[in-house]
């Protein structure tokens, strides 16, 4: 019989959080499971927290089988080993990934089920199962209609599939480097609650056929709320410091490969009180982080905010009260953004063929005492941050038309029309610097991971003018080539 000290325990807890790319967390190799005899845990699993992508969809429907760990980070799918964490195969279970209770908090609610007699060691793999669009049979109260159990609800419309690759099949797999400290110990007598963060909008991808496909972002690690977030409130700087609901905030890192260059490995929006807060985080590098909103109060009073950037936020920050992200409106109500127009194409060995592309908007800021970076700036309205798009051979809008044996996606990207505003967190303190005055200027970088070449290369078009309420056409198309 099992006793009390050889109790050890995990709840896992399955979040839908606004985050627009994978986070850069710490990783590990394999071990080895443990041998001791009739050591084992037992594991609840909720779901729950909401997305920033509520303003495009009303309702966001997945449809869960099961949820499996391995303590090898190398197991496939077919491989022995695999522990069942929930195990919903005769009664999947479908969940609006919208309307879940735990808003604002890293503490999540939905359970989804529960299991014991699970061996203790260091489980470096997790997959989350979910039902095939095709299965003969789902939930009795399916909300999709007829042919899907995943799908979403653009705002005002009506249910679209929600396309499924092998998810359900072999499981969406978070793997080490996508679980803070590359693993989830279960120890003897201890007990660990994990939040297993399924980043619903950046896992929704719009098609340039107009169809929505999983491309899924789930990260995981131990909640531990009082030291691995980073939390807030955003406030406008001009009016008594209002908290801003609607705004864009992303947690952003250097590029591996570009010390220059922040790349976002976080994002949410705010709530109506302006808060914020991103769980959880790996602890042993500080972030930027990066917030801008544009805000429609009633038709034709428009108010765009700069971007605020904060360098060096340490994880376990609050930014709250005198350390509250401010931002500062661009001029006086009606304020728009600045648009950038233009084409990205892509193209393998034989011709045409269709790739995802990621857009990323950057301007320039400074942090005391150190060297200039380029900042992904939000894009306004976009599903992710930064947003992804996939090329076709029949873009949306139409014009201008692929060029000859590619395809194509025609972007528009609404962003902020001034220059960032600038802070550093330092000694437990921000203080900022004022925007710099016009001209603005952007750079715009492409990344399309399944093609091995580009013009221009690097697939950057350097200094964009922009001017409020203006489109500004990007005359340099981002070609893409050998991709598969």
């Amino acid at each position: 019989m099992m006793t009390a000290n050889s109790l050890a325990r995990i709840h896992v807890w399955l979040g839908i959080a606004a985050l627009v790319v994978a986070a850069t967390l710490m990783g590990c190799g394999s071990s080895t499971m443990p041998t001791a005899p009739g050591v084992t845990g037992t594991v609840q699993t909720t779901i729950s927290d909401p997305p920033s992508c509520a303003t495009s969809f009303d309702h966001v429907y997945v449809t869960v089988t099961k949820v499996t760990a391995h303590i090898s980070s190398a197991a496939s799918e077919t491989d022995s080993g695999w522990v069942t964490l929930v195990d919903l195969s005769s009664s999947p279970k479908q969940i609006d990934l919208l309307h879940l209770p735990g808003a604002g908090t890293c503490i999540l609610s939905q359970t989804l089920g529960s299991a014991s007699g699970l061996p203790i060691g260091k489980y470096q793999q997790i997959r989350l199962y979910l039902l095939a669009n095709n299965a003969a049979s789902g939930p009795s109260n399916n909300q999709c209609g007829v042919g899907a159990f995943n799908c979403v609800v653009p705002s005002g419309d009506s249910p679209q599939t929600l396309l499924l690759s092998s998810e359900a099949q072999t499981g969406i797999k978070v793997p080490p480097g996508q679980i803070a400290g590359g693993g989830i110990d279960l120890q003897d007598g201890q007990a660990a609650d994990i939040n297993l963060d399924f980043d619903a909008c950046a896992s929704i991808l719009r098609q340039g056929n107009g169809q929505f496909r999983l491309k899924p972002t789930v990260r995981a690690g131990v909640v531990s709320p009082n030291t691995n977030v980073i939390g807030g409130t955003v406030v406008d700087a001009s009016n008594a410091n209002a908290p801003v609901g609607g705004a864009a905030v992303m947690l952003e890192q250097p590029d591996p490969d570009d010390a220059t260059l922040n790349r976002v490995v976080r994002s949410t929006t705010t709530d109506s009180t302006g808060a914020f807060i991103f769980c959880p985080l790996d602890s042993t590098n500080p972030f930027n982080l990066v917030a801008a909103a544009w805000l429609v109060p009633s038709p034709g009073t428009d108010v765009t905010y700069n971007a605020t950037v904060v360098f060096g936020v340490p994880v376990g920050t609050a930014l709250n009260g005198s350390n509250a992200v401010a931002l500062v409106p661009e001029g006086t109500a009606p304020t728009m953004p600045a648009t950038l127009a233009g084409q990205v194409t892509s193209a393998g060995a034989s011709g045409a063929l269709a790739a995802d592309v990621t857009l990323s908007a950057l301007q320039q800021a400074t942090p005391t005492g150190g060297t200039t970076q380029w900042m992904t700036i939000p894009i306004f309205g976009a599903l992710m941050q930064p947003p992804t798009f996939t090329t076709t051979a029949t873009p949306t809008p139409a014009a201008p038309p692929c060029p000859a044996s590619t395809d194509c996606y025609n972007y528009s990207l609404p962003v902020p029309a001034s220059n960032p505003q600038v802070g550093t967190f330092s000694s437990g303190s921000v203080t900022y610097a004022a925007p710099a005055a016009a001209p603005v200027n952007y750079n715009l970088n492409a990344v399309a991971p399944s093609c091995t070449s580009s013009v221009p290369s690097p697939a950057t078009v350097s200094s964009i003018a922009v001017i409020p309420g203006t489109t500004t056409n990007v005359s340099t198309v981002v070609a893409f080539s050998g991709c598969q």
